[in-house]
């Protein structure tokens, strides 16, 4: 091949040595190793999505187009994520202010509720107490009453 480029090119009689044409060639079955180290978070986007497409055939124009809306897609999706991230720690918060409250809540209640119990147990007694004095001021049977 190298031949053939130079016959068809011509070669630089004036460089110490010529031009030789390299082939870079990707195998197919190495793609899997690829994608296992992408998945694994070994192996970052940039250099996955090349060597896969490459191993495909794209032209380096698709490559570079694909990693650019890839990174932009990962970029989007961080950036989802940390917002979902900020949301949800905002409603952690709220979530432990309100638990705050319903304590302080509960305890004011209680307190309430233990204040209407002892003036209700106050009530009873007194009227408990009044009950009483009214049987022992009954009049006897045979008492005659005020005329």
């Amino acid at each position: 091949m190298t031949m053939a480029y130079r016959d068809i090119y011509g070669g630089d009689d004036l460089l110490d040595e010529p031009p030789q044409l390299e082939l870079l060639t990707s195998p197919l079955a190495a793609t899997d190793e690829v994608i296992n180290l992408y998945a694994a978070g070994l192996a970052p986007v940039e250099i996955a999505m090349p060597a896969c497409l490459h191993a495909i055939g794209a032209s380096k124009d698709e490559i570079e187009a694909a990693v650019e809306k890839a990174v932009a897609d990962a970029e989007k999706k961080c950036a989802c994520e940390d917002e979902d991230r900020a949301m949800q720690k905002k409603a952690d918060e709220l979530g432990l202010k309100e638990r705050e409250q319903n304590l302080k809540n509960g305890n004011e209640s209680a307190k309430v509720q233990l204040e209407t119990q002892k003036v209700d147990l106050a009530e009873r007694k007194k009227s408990a107490a009044s009950g009483n004095s009214q049987e022992t001021k009954k009049p006897e049977s045979g008492a005659k009453g005020p005329k």
